[in-house]
């Protein structure tokens, strides 16, 4: 029992650290923002913590008894629990200092990157240094006097603390912040360590790896004689092994979020199976590697490790076929959620697993090779796990800064694993034992080898074909055949394609295999886009100044800064969807070029919490709801800063897509909207089913005189043609309702906020929402326009009585659809094109179930209990 007892307390330790790093990354990123810089620099903050902790606590072991080691594990373990309990209190007092840094960096964007990760890492410094320092302490307590266990226990003690990481993982994204949130989760991390340190102070068995001091090195038996250079060089190879694996975690994850989609749990099984495949490999080594020889055994790996990479390249061909063939079961009627999992785990675990095992395998026995380097067991533990770390820290930055810029995916995973396998292929000529005359041949060799597979594979991007050197999806339901590569980009933060359908003749930007906007001179898909852009700017009696964030094709933006003598901020987090903007010129008016229009690369949510100006419309269209980290545009805190940045009378809009999310999401949002927002109201374009959210401080009012006068110029009157808006009642159809008529179905919804996150773990990152249940959506809030009618003024009495039937005449065109579709009320009226008449029926039916939820069937409508 004591025996597994070590091996026990760092699976716990791990798991709360991967819950510390996934939580704190969380908090952080809403202050210094979504972006790849803020993101890279919390991770290098975090790393860099771990670091500094593995080598001075390694270096103040040395010649120290080994005795009360474990209770000092405990210690630190405590201490852990303690500071991860103040950790979200010292944030909240610390953050006020975040515009002094912006201060400081003078517009620099380097300078305030610098600031960032500076102050991240002094935040996380006090846990993630006592994080680094455990794996020396306990396992310098395991080994004890027995320096030639050390692979051993390596072995057993790294992998028992990476299988923690998997579970820490695992139970933090799928469970715990869905159940109990950031702060629940957090608490559940002090628990583990507060456990830890009870199991510490309980046992403390000191006697089964006695009581010498760690002062004097046993020599491996047998190992080859190696110089200290030759060591050293052995110990960089490990590092940049490191480096490799980081790197090709970041690379393989920018592959597979294509088909897996960028959910929450994409990720999570993406790192679970990463660090899996090494917990399994540490576990494994010490069964495998028991000869003395382990330089050898080292360098194989080393070079093994090189070779599959290699041979995984091509499966990047078929990552396309793949995502198609997900694509057809995972919007298959029959498909359930456990199969979703079960089939994107075992892709994940395709990808992930064998390189890192080898990965795994490596760790201990570079520790055991190191042991001549460093002299004693403490600093052996220490500088390896450093050495590889600061590793993982240069893969974090160069990966997505430096080689994918430079070189895509593909060349990068090739220049990765194929440098790993030429050094570990000199590594031989340092080696100063036997015959050098064949270790000669092998870099040479090596090199020519892997020049040949360069020209053979041509490892590089190309546009000429749908999946061949490139990462392009296509969308469901759409023939290969019919579609054409335009553009296809593979950025620093995400991986870009724009696709033409020759068939519908439709055009579709792709954001990490997402369908950010599809537009086309005959597809009617794209008037939301400008809807979004029209309905806010002509709310608004005559707005000044606007912000328009998430630029997709930029048909919302250039849709605003159309208006007159209007100056538009514009946001995007990724600067390289501005440089696809041309292919979409047609529709976006070529807003790059428009003067009134001043871009802003940087994360909406920050820009939003710390931009000092004020609007009169706010606009927003960001990716997927359900999509990992998009959920800070929806929450209650992020509404409440945009409130604040609008001027008295500003209007504020965002988009609902209810073909994409469920029930339970889409009312969670409103729920949350109308919460922020006093006066809220929904607004819809007719071939649409994508709901537009407009919130105010103040009551809007219509104005027919004021419209009329604002379409007299030329560009708003093109804009508003181009989606039907020819006169104020076609302005006017696209009003649904005011959120107060959906009290009754929304009084139970929970709302989302920053600590639950609720729309990050919907069903429908595991099963999409099918036409009829959008259907269905989309009818209970258009049930809840009969009998609604906005505020307008400068109408006598019988205009607006006339506007009034006018506009229930629509209102009986819209559900009419509905109807005839589903068997519902007034189905035979609206057949015979009686709307009005139709339209009662209908209101009787809503009248006998005003707060219940109508679901749609073949067999007709069906009043249920409104979702909770």
């Amino acid at each position: 029992m004591l025996r597994l007892l070590p091996g026990f307390c760092l699976f716990l330790s791990g798991a709360a650290s991967l819950t510390y790093e996934l939580t704190w990354i969380r908090e952080l990123t809403l202050v210094y923002g979504g972006t790849l810089y803020a993101i890279s620099a919390v991770l290098c903050a975090f790393m860099s913590g771990l670091a500094l902790g593995a080598w001075c606590l390694s270096r103040w072991l040395r010649g120290k008894d080994t005795r009360g080691l474990f209770r000092l594990y405990g210690y630190l373990e405590g201490a852990i629990g303690l500071y991860g309990l103040a950790f979200p209190w010292i944030l909240d007092l610390t953050t006020p200092l975040y515009p002094v840094f912006v201060a400081i960096a003078g517009g620099s964007d380097a300078v305030l990157h610098l600031l960032e990760f500076l102050w991240g890492a002094l935040l996380m410094l006090p846990a993630t240094f006592l994080m680094g320092a455990t794996l020396p302490v306990l396992g310098t307590w395991a080994i004890g006097g027995k320096a030639d266990t050390i692979q051993a226990e390596v072995s057993w003690l790294y992998g028992m603390n990476t299988a923690g990481a998997v579970a820490g993982c695992l139970l933090t994204q799928f469970l715990a912040l869905r159940w109990f949130g950031v702060s629940g989760t957090t608490w559940m991390a002090v628990a583990t360590n507060a456990l830890v340190f009870l199991l510490c102070m309980v046992f403390e068995p000191d006697t089964i790896r006695g009581k010498s001091a760690v002062a004097e090195k046993t020599p491996p038996p047998a190992q080859e004689s190696i110089s200290t250079a030759a060591s050293g060089f052995l110990l960089a190879l490990f590092g940049f092994s490191g480096m490799v694996a980081l790197s090709s975690e970041i690379l393989w994850t920018r592959v597979l979020v294509i088909p897996l989609g960028s959910s929450l749990y994409s990720f999570a099984l993406i790192l679970a199976a990463f660090l899996f495949g090494i917990a399994a490999g540490s576990l494994c080594a010490h069964r495998l590697f028991r000869k003395p020889s382990q330089v050898r055994t080292f360098l194989l790996l080393e070079a093994g490790v090189g070779i599959l990479g290699l041979l995984m390249i091509p499966l990047l061909d078929q990552v396309t076929p793949l995502t198609s063939w997900l694509d057809a079961r995972f919007y298959d009627p029959e498909n359930t959620a456990l199969r979703t999992l079960w089939l994107r785990s075992g892709l994940t675990f395709l990808f992930m697993f064998p390189p890192a095992f080898v990965f795994g395998l490596i760790f201990p026995v570079a520790n055991q090779i190191q042991l001549d380097l460093f002299g004693q067991v403490p600093t052996t533990l220490g500088g390896s796990y450093t050495v590889n770390t600061l590793g993982s820290i240069l893969g974090t930055v160069l990966t997505p800064f430096v080689f994918i810029p430079l070189f895509g995916i593909e060349r990068s995973l090739f220049i990765l694993f194929g440098a790993l396998l030429l050094l570990a292929g000199c590594a031989p000529l340092l080696i100063a034992t036997g015959k050098k005359e064949w270790r000669l041949l092998l870099p040479p060799s090596l090199l020519a080898l892997l020049t040949v597979a360069w020209l053979v594979l041509d490892p590089g991007v190309a546009t000429q074909r749908i999946g061949k050197n490139n990462l392009t999806r296509v969308d469901f339901g759409t023939s290969s055949g019919d579609v054409k590569l335009v553009d296809y980009l593979e950025g620093n933060f995400s991986t870009l394609s724009v696709v033409e359908d020759t068939k519908r003749n439709t055009r579709t930007l792709f954001v990490n295999g997402f369908s950010t906007a599809t537009v086309s001179e005959k597809f009617g898909g794209t008037s939301y886009m400008q809807a979004m852009g029209l309905v806010p700017a002509l709310l608004h009696p005559a707005p000044k100044r606007a912000l328009v964030m998430c630029f997709g094709t930029g048909n919302t933006l250039g849709t605003v800064a159309r208006f007159p003598g209007i100056q538009v901020d514009a946001v995007e987090i990724d600067r390289n969807v501005l440089s696809l903007a041309h292919w979409f010129s047609p529709w976006n008016g070529n807003v790059l070029e428009r003067d009134n229009v001043a871009f802003h690369i940087q994360d909406a949510r920050q820009f939003i919490r710390w931009d000092e100006g004020t609007y009169d419309v706010i606009t927003l269209e960001p990716m997927h709801p359900a999509h990992a980290g998009v959920s800070a545009l929806y929450s209650l805190e992020f509404y409440e800063q945009a409130k604040a940045r609008l001027k008295t009378g500003g209007i504020f809009m965002q988009w609902l897509p209810l073909h994409l999310l469920n029930e339970d999401d889409s009312l969670a949002i409103l729920k949350t909207f109308r919460e922020a927002f006093p006066h809220t109201s929904l607004w819809n374009s007719f071939l649409t089913r994508i709901v537009l959210l407009v919130g105010s401080s103040q009551p809007v009012a219509l104005d027919p005189q004021n419209f009329l006068k604002r379409m007299q110029n030329s560009a708003v009157a093109q804009a508003g043609s181009e989606i039907g808006v020819r006169s104020f009642l076609d302005f006017l159809d696209f009003y649904v309702t005011d959120a107060g008529a959906l009290d009754g179905i929304l009084k139970n919804q929970r709302i989302i906020t920053d600590d639950r996150t609720l729309i990050e773990h919907s069903s429908v990152n595991l099963l999409p929402p099918f036409p009829r249940e959008t259907d269905e959506t989309f009818l209970n809030f258009l049930l809840r326009r009969i009998g609604a009618f906005p505020e307008i003024k400068n109408l006598d009495a019988e205009q607006l009585k006339r506007l009034k039937h006018e506009f229930d005449t629509r209102t009986g065109q819209r559900l009419s659809i509905f109807s005839q579709r589903y068997s519902g009320p007034g189905a035979e009226e609206f057949r015979s094109r009686r709307f009005m008449e139709g339209l009662e029926k209908v209101a009787q039916f809503r009248n006998k179930h005003p707060d219940a939820w109508i679901t749609l069937s073949d067999q007709g409508w069906s009043a249920q209990q409104a979702p909770q």
